[in-house]
């Protein structure tokens, strides 16, 4: 009975947040929509959620990664990279070569997020986008430092393997 009128603290969603936890589930999953069904679920559970230590941004970064991994077991979900659509984006990248400077656009960028897993998006969103350490990536994720350091070695030295022909063109 005393819960009842106990006054609760009302959670703060800025629109910084809201950003910020957005591309992290875009990061996770690729998918626009997914990616808000996602920072929605998020933010439900804040609303209903009774204990405030946990109204922070790492515990809402971690309530998105843990939906994102049971609806991928619910659906199994796989990203799948058509061969087709690679072949249209290298036809495309011919043509830019005429151009005396070249810079990345978003069609690139989404080839090089498709090839990667959600874990390596989500690995490279963390460090390179939000700026934590490797550790603090550790701690969020519950993943050993070395297993994040080795996984981010191995994507970028595949990463320039798989298209390196870019990084030439660009610089």
């Amino acid at each position: 009975m005393l819960n009842f009128f106990r006054k609760r603290r009302k959670v703060i969603f800025t629109e910084d947040l809201l950003n910020q936890l957005f591309r992290y589930s875009l990061s996770l999953c690729h998918h626009e929509s997914q990616a808000y069904d996602l920072v929605q679920s998020c933010c439900e559970k804040m609303l209903k959620s009774e204990d405030e230590t946990m109204h922070n941004k790492a515990y809402m970064l971690r309530v998105i990664r843990n939906e994102f991994v049971d609806h991928c077991r619910r659906n199994q979900l796989e990203l799948i990279t058509s061969a087709d659509l690679m072949d249209d984006e290298e036809n495309d990248g011919l043509a830019f070569n005429e151009l005396e400077q070249m810079t990345i656009d978003e069609q690139h960028v989404d080839i090089l997020l498709a090839s990667i897993s959600a874990k390596e998006r989500e690995l490279l969103y963390l460090w390179a986008v939000e700026g934590f350490s490797i550790q603090e990536i550790a701690t969020l994720t519950n993943i050993p430092r070395g297993t994040l350091l080795s996984r981010l070695s191995r994507m970028k030295a595949r990463l320039v393997d798989d298209f390196g022909h870019m990084l030439k063109q660009v610089s």
